[in-house]
């Protein structure tokens, strides 16, 4: 006999778990993604050529990390006895964006000038934060969506700019797509529903 706080064994059943996930929704994908890149205003191409236009490269995300948010905290102690942990400050951890990239390389070399706006190579003279910082747009669309028009998750993170960009190791025995890795800090995230 089930107790009153305890929800009867037929209830555990596969049948009534996929009809409560139907009344909630529908399973979130992986798979169903969008990630906008909004560079900083004052960037230019570093090669002298003109800019390359994010809107080209976004679309070869291969993956995509959503941001985590934990708390910084410390042991309260209290009347000598016992201690407590408690927050004291709201940390965030860097994403990673993984790009395929084509034989023009216009990926790789869109990140190359926000890196080298950043800071010149040729001088060395690091950029003002306030003239590197851009923003990027994470969003997640469920399965019975045909254009990527109103997400049903979506996460900003503010200030953003590219801390590194990974090597890629060439092969003559590798034959597979060329990718590589951008890692991304921000001042903040936030949600947008």
């Amino acid at each position: 006999m089930a107790s009153a706080g305890n929800p009867p064994y037929s209830e555990f059943g596969i049948s009534e778990f996929i009809s409560r996930v139907g009344a909630k929704g529908d399973f979130a994908k992986r798979n169903r993604y969008h990630v906008e890149v909004t560079p900083p205003t004052s960037i230019t191409a570093a090669d002298g050529s003109d800019e390359i236009d994010p809107a080209n490269i976004e679309f070869l995300v291969k993956t995509v990390s959503f941001p985590s948010r934990t708390f910084g905290t410390t042991n309260f102690r209290y009347g000598g006895k016992y201690a407590m942990e408690v927050p004291y400050e709201t940390t965030t951890e860097g994403i990673s964006i993984t790009f395929l990239e084509t034989d023009k390389w216009q990926c790789r070399k869109f990140w190359y000038n926000w890196l080298e706006h950043i800071q010149n190579t040729r001088g060395y003279n690091m950029q003002y934060y306030d003239k590197y910082k851009g923003s990027i747009n994470i969003s997640v669309y469920d399965g019975t969506q045909r254009e990527a028009t109103q997400p049903k998750h979506k996460v900003e993170l503010v200030d953003a700019w590219p801390k590194g960009m990974s090597a890629i190791e060439l092969g003559w025995e590798n034959s597979e797509l060329l990718d590589f890795t951008v890692d991304i800090v921000y001042k903040k995230w936030e949600l947008h529903n």
